[in-house]
């Protein structure tokens, strides 16, 4: 039997996001780790430009797909149905809208895909798939292989790679799905992802993403892995908060073990809007001597920010301005905040009646799909344009113009 796994894309602006602010994309490659080796397997990842093939000969279709390329996944779920062959669909947007997806494919799979997918396999090669596989146990990071090598050639992504080290987040940011994804906060064993990283830099990869939401919120496992990593000589980036900075031996370990760069979820100088998000660690005021700091250590800084919170009005674009001057990251990432169904931030808007479009591919965080509180939504998107082109450098513009 052979499997093809795709990660769907319609070419949004928030897969070229999240392209540009990882390596291959968790589903598809975890999936792919999990798969036992006496199957055949192939995949593609459109998030980077490819395109599935429809006429490829797999017995199984898998499409994962996060909420603004769901009508891509369902587009290509079709096409392959009516080749007459079995489709499964999975990730984000599937787990939060079971019945939507459950419509357009032969099975939906809810949860972390290793604690179910050898058993569905088994099904599927005997014609017995469930119309639902489904697990809320954490996986046991320890038995985790590692992301395939030989299936998407590591070239692909310009020799920048990513291994998983935790799963889940101990926050539970109000727009976030994370938490909501994965019960619980998970570290994988330090001596698995060494072992991984010295296989990589066999292959020549250099740069590799540390695949984490919150790489050192366990200090004493964050001090660990940097000492273990650091004889490696290799170059690695990761998402962490900016509590960093109020340890310099931990940002020293960082620094020795090659870690470059960082991406913080800044979000706002609104101390009210971080406080209502649950973020309220986050302190603005703070923010400029944190930065600081981590600079110091050799580490870039890319900066998220999100607008259209409802202690936002049309001042904190200029707000945000002056506090990003203030700041000096390196990176400027401004969005809109994405109200994803299944986050609170979503439950929220719906029962107030200001949900403006369920047009899954609006939420991108290019376009406004809810009613802001405090300015209109020509306003909200004015801004952020606006905060784009102060920021964005000319080839981000030309690309942006030109295509």
């Amino acid at each position: 039997m052979k499997i093809y796994l795709i990660k769907a894309s319609a070419g949004s602006d928030y897969s070229k996001y999240k392209a540009s602010t990882g390596g291959p994309p968790q589903n598809i490659f975890s999936a792919a780790a999990a798969t036992p080796k006496w199957y055949k397997l192939d995949m593609v990842d459109e998030t980077i430009g490819d395109q599935a093939d429809l006429n490829i000969d797999a017995d199984v279709i898998v499409i994962f797909m996060s909420t603004p390329d769901a009508y891509r996944a369902y587009d290509l779920a079709s096409a392959y149905k009516q080749k007459g062959k079995t489709v499964i669909l999975g990730g984000l947007h599937t787990h939060f809208n079971q019945q939507e997806a459950a419509l357009h494919a032969d099975s939906i799979i809810i949860g972390e895909v290793e604690n179910y997918w050898v058993q569905l396999l088994g099904d599927a090669e005997l014609g017995s798939l469930k119309p639902i596989y489904e697990s809320s146990e954490p996986v046991d990071l320890s038995l985790l292989n590692p992301y395939p090598t030989d299936i998407i050639e590591p070239s692909t992504y310009d020799y920048v790679w990513s291994v998983v080290v935790t799963r889940g987040c101990p926050f539970k940011c109000n727009f976030c799905l994370v938490p909501r994804f994965f019960d619980k906060f998970q570290q994988r064993p330090i001596a698995n992802i060494v072992r991984e990283l010295e296989h990589l830099k066999s292959l020549g990869i250099e740069w590799v993403e540390l695949h984490s939401d919150n790489l050192t919120h366990d200090r004493d496992y964050a001090m660990a892995l940097f000492n273990a990593i650091e004889p490696l000589k290799m170059s690695f980036y990761g998402e962490t908060t900016v509590l960093i900075a109020r340890d310099k031996e931990l940002l020293d370990a960082a620094a020795k073990a090659g870690f470059k760069a960082v991406l913080l979820g800044i979000e706002t100088p609104s101390e009210d809007a971080l406080k209502a998000q649950k973020k309220g660690f986050v302190k603005p005021s703070k923010m400029k001597e944190h930065i600081a700091e981590i600079k110091r250590h050799g580490i870039e800084v890319w900066g998220d920010f999100l607008f259209g919170f409802d202690e936002h009005d049309t001042s904190i674009f200029e707000q945000t301005q002056e506090f990003i001057k203030e700041i000096k990251v390196d990176k400027v990432i401004p969005h809109y905040m994405i109200p994803f169904p299944g986050s609170a931030t979503f439950n929220q808007l719906e029962q107030e009646g200001r949900i403006l479009t369920k047009d899954w591919s609006k939420y991108d965080g290019s376009h406004p799909v809810y009613q802001p509180k405090n300015m209109t939504v020509n306003e909200l998107e004015d801004g952020i344009y606006w905060i784009w082109r102060k920021n964005a450098s000319l080839k981000e513009r030309m690309a942006a113009w030109f295509g």
